[in-house]
């Protein structure tokens, strides 16, 4: 019987929904984010982006095995480019992962403002490094705002993907621009 009492308790732990809290990421994003979610270290930004450009906004699971980021760069896009700038992308992301299956790769408009959107599964390209890189599902949107291009990412492991893809998907809806 306490054999059940501890499976039920465990299946409700990891099935329980997750809670969204609105929070302001960066000096130009505010988006709810589930609140499973918690800042990188400056070890693992250091770990995870070695050679890269750090993020601006960068969270975790407390297992680190969620990736959740906003990045923001001086871009020469304008804001009606952002249709053109999927066409880029659309040759780009296949260099960038191998055995892709895509589930989305479409314009997307949230919260009046215009995304180019992907969701796959992939396993990362690493030329270098001492891991093997693991198969991830992926969740990215593009949007260029006040001439920088906004990159919104979100990737877990496979055997995360049916917990958090819905919560990525509340999640980037409630994304607001300042």
């Amino acid at each position: 019987m306490l054999k059940y009492l501890f499976i039920s308790i465990f299946f409700l732990a990891t099935t329980q929904e997750s809670e969204l809290k609105k929070q302001k990421l960066t000096e130009y994003l505010t988006m709810s984010v589930s609140t499973d979610l918690r800042p990188m270290s400056q070890q693992e930004l250091s770990a995870k982006f070695l050679g890269a450009k750090i993020p601006d906004a960068a969270l975790t699971d407390e297992q680190s095995a969620i990736e959740f980021t906003v990045t923001g760069s001086p871009t020469f896009w304008q804001e009606n480019d952002v249709a053109l700038l999927k066409d880029f992308y659309d040759a780009s992301i296949p260099s960038l992962f191998k055995d892709i299956k895509f589930e989305k790769k479409e314009m997307v408009m949230i919260n009046d403002k215009e995304f180019i959107a992907y969701q796959f599964d992939g396993t990362p390209a690493v030329e270098t490094g001492d891991r093997i890189p693991e198969k991830r599902f992926t969740y990215i949107l593009y949007t260029i705002h006040r001439n920088g291009l906004v990159t919104i990412s979100f990737s877990c492991p496979p055997y995360l993907k049916s917990k958090w893809k819905p919560i990525a998907e509340k999640m980037f809806e409630t994304i607001k621009f300042r």
